[in-house]
């Protein structure tokens, strides 16, 4: 059942609240006063892609509450008016399969509304279970090793038994929570991995992995270290009690490809569904789960009890709205696609794509403040309509609200959760470039302009060293030669196949002589592989800028998900760069002059013709009396004794090489300490009173630092050249 189907029978159930059904006003046609707090544009992006939505359900548990009747059936898993919209049914599996019928009349029913159903068992027959003691609790209970091919047959017995009468389960899990088995079954993770490896290829199903009481990963890990008992894994299962929303985030598992499950949780209610704003942690929760945990699906525990989605009662509470402004418009099949998630403190948006140009966005508001939300879908729009559940409301409708081109404007109340069904006619919005023929110009004046640290890199403003203007974006912290400096490139503008020109000039202050840069580019190509090109490098002599520019770069035609990114060849110094510019292909962006850095530096060979001639011989005098070098690398190849200074020394060296005097340039060693090498260090050891705080180097954004060059002077006292620091 798409939008439209739902929208229409949704709708007579919630006129009667005081549904106010005219369109809301852009923010430019409201009065000034009564303009709510703006937030800042939330960016649809529907060409990106996340995961596949299976749907969102609940536990039907008759052991221990009793079964659901036909009524409360049919508002769980209907879509109507007043209905949750439930798309997934979680079953007990019982450890004596004589109360078996028990699972089935809700199951049948939840797989005739085309729900899936899956199972859990909490405990295997007692038969095939010993105790032993665990957290000072001598009666603890495990599965004994020598029933571990028992247990298997147990859980085929039930997926048979369901399927004899008319319910395929979509998967069974092997425990639930085998890490909170104080009121079932304890398995430790080697016991979940040794049952999986050697048994699981006996089960007749699709399985389903322990499903931790908190996502513990150490479940996981294990498993997915043993090559067996992962290959007979078919879908992760987890719940999500008392798992942080950083937690969340796992991406050993979201890289896996294969389905996640967050199979049950409940959030504290005070034991009273109704209790709001904390009915709204629901909404959190899921939002947190889906964006940051990627998972498919979304389990509620009990369907129907005091702090559920619905009342014993059998209606439904203001927490089964806020299930609801998901389970009924993001339907099973539905993909997640890329949205700006936090435009405000207190603000959470997620959005999901259907097959019929559909686009679902829920919005969350846990604020104290109501949100002026603007939202861009880069395509034109046909239609925007509005569910809402708020203090005074219940998925309250606001149907044809107004937009223009591929954006619309809408209110967010304070403590509230907004569904908007948004559909497209398919056709983008054109993006034009500017009058220079730029799509994008990055010029850092107060604004990082949506670049972000790649790896371990991040990136800050610096008013140190800017190409122009007053600020540049210095990289730091970097580990790795590619934790550089990215941005996500738009993909209203940057299509496969296509030509583009890009410039980026970058420098650096620290490190060698001497440094390669690469402008490159970041893709996903048709199988779902990360790979990466190059889109210009450039040699950068220290403390001056390189220009990274490519006048026609074509994308690669099987890309998307572009990034663009700056990075070193080698080394992990700070590097900035500057005026970042994305245009029309065979725009021509002016950057600071190529350099010629030679491949390599031969001592005493000035001029670098590959030969040591007397001509080197002029350019080593004139550099030690007459004010320096022509280049970095021209000083460096004039210290042929590689003391780490320019000096007449070095000049006589050369002399004497091209008389014959010498046939290699001696080397000067440093000091050997007169001590063993215990105690020369113990001696410098005891000098040590500090140590350098490892954030001393970084950069402050709007702060102007200095920079050090070399320099040097004729000592009338030394007869000679000397190097000092300014």
């Amino acid at each position: 059942m798409k939008f439209k189907q739902i929208c229409a029978s949704v709708l007579s159930g919630v006129m009667a609240l005081g549904v106010f059904t005219g369109a809301f006003p852009f923010a430019s046609d409201v009065p000034a006063e009564d303009t709510a707090l703006a937030a800042s544009v939330c960016e649809i992006n529907v060409d990106t892609e996340y995961q596949v939505i299976k749907g969102f359900g609940g536990m039907n548990h008759p052991e221990w509450i009793g079964d659901l009747t036909d009524a409360q059936r049919k508002t769980a898993f209907g879509n109507g008016s007043n209905e949750l919209g439930l798309t997934v049914c979680r079953v007990f599996i019982n450890e004596d399969k004589n109360q078996w019928y028990r699972a089935l009349a809700t199951a049948k029913y939840a797989q005739s509304q085309g729900a899936i159903v899956f199972a859990s068992p909490w405990n295997p027959p007692d038969s095939m279970c010993e105790t032993f003691s665990k957290s000072n609790d001598s009666d603890a209970k495990r599965l004994k090793k020598s029933s571990y091919g028992a247990y298997a047959q147990h859980l085929n017995d039930f997926y048979n038994y369901m399927k004899s009468n008319g319910v395929n389960l979509y998967s069974i899990s092997i425990q639930n929570e085998p890490d909170w088995g104080f009121d079932w079954t304890w398995w430790t993770e080697d016991e979940c991995v040794d049952f999986l490896a050697n048994y699981g290829g006996q089960l007749q199903f699709p399985v389903m992995s322990p499903e931790s009481f908190s996502y513990r990963k150490s479940y996981y890990d294990k498993i997915l270290a043993n090559s067996q008992a992962n290959a007979n894994v078919d879908i992760w299962g987890t719940h999500f009690y008392g798992t942080s929303r950083q937690n969340m985030d796992y991406p050993k598992l979201e890289s896996d490809r294969r389905e996640i499950f967050m199979t049950e949780v409940y959030t504290d209610s005070k034991n009273d569904a109704d209790v709001w704003p904390m009915a709204l942690d629901v909404s959190e929760n899921i939002h947190n789960g889906l964006v940051v945990g990627n998972m498919n699906a979304y389990v509620w525990w009990y369907i129907r009890r005091s702090y559920g989605p619905m009342k014993e009662n059998g209606t439904l509470s203001k927490r089964g709205y806020c299930m609801a402004q998901y389970s009924k418009f993001v339907r099973p099949g539905d993909i997640r696609i890329a949205a700006t998630e936090q435009p405000a403190s207190n603000v959470y948006i997620s959005a999901y794509k259907n097959d019929e140009n559909q686009v679902a966005i829920v919005a969350i508001n846990k604020s104290d403040s109501e949100y002026n939300q603007v939202f861009d879908l880069g395509q034109n729009i046909t239609d925007v309509d509005r569910y809402r559940t708020s203090a005074s409301e219940n998925l309250a409708a606001t149907l044809n609200m107004s937009y223009s081109g591929g954006t619309f404007n809408a209110q967010l109340p304070a403590k509230s959760v907004s569904t908007f069904v948004v559909t497209l006619n398919g056709g983008p919005v054109i993006i034009e470039p500017d009058e220079n023929g730029y799509y994008f110009h990055d010029t850092f004046e107060g604004d990082v302009c949506g670049w972000e640290g790649r790896g371990s890199a991040d990136v800050t403003l610096s008013g140190r060293s800017p190409y122009k203007d007053g600020e540049a974006l210095l990289t730091q912290n970097r580990e790795k030669a590619w934790n550089g400096a990215q941005k996500v490139l738009s993909t209203k503008v940057f299509k496969a196949g296509e030509t583009y020109s890009f410039s980026v000039c970058a420098a650096y202050l620290d490190g060698g002589n001497s440094q390669k840069f690469k402008l490159s580019l970041q893709y996903t190509d048709a199988n779902g592989e990360t790979k990466y090109a190059n889109i210009a490098s450039a040699g950068a002599i220290k403390g001056q800028y390189c220009h990274l520019a490519n006048t026609n770069y074509t994308m690669p035609a099987d890309g998307k998900d572009f990034i663009l990114y700056v990075e070193t060849e080698s080394g992990t110094d700070n590097f900035y760069i500057d005026e970042a510019i994305g245009a029309k292909a065979g725009v021509v962006i002016e950057g600071p002059a190529a350099v010629e850095i030679p491949d390599t530096i031969i001592p005493g060979d000035i001029n670098f013709d590959g030969i040591i001639n007397i001509f080197d011989l002029m350019l080593a005098k004139q550099g030690f009396t007459q004010g320096g070098f022509a280049s970095v690398f021209a000083a460096d190849a004039a210290d042929v004794n590689r003391d780490g200074e320019n000096t007449i020394a070095d000049a006589l060296l050369i002399q004497q090489y091209l008389l014959g005097k010498i046939k290699a340039f001696p080397v000067v060693e440093p000091p050997t300490p007169q001590v063993t090498p215990e105690e020369y260090m113990a001696q410098v050891s005891a000098k040590v009173v500090n140590s350098e705080p490892s954030g001393a180097t970084n950069e402050n954004a709007g702060t102007a630092y200095g920079t050090y060059e070399k320099k040097t002077i004729y000592s009338s006292v030394c007869n000679r050249n000397k190097s000092f620091n300014v």
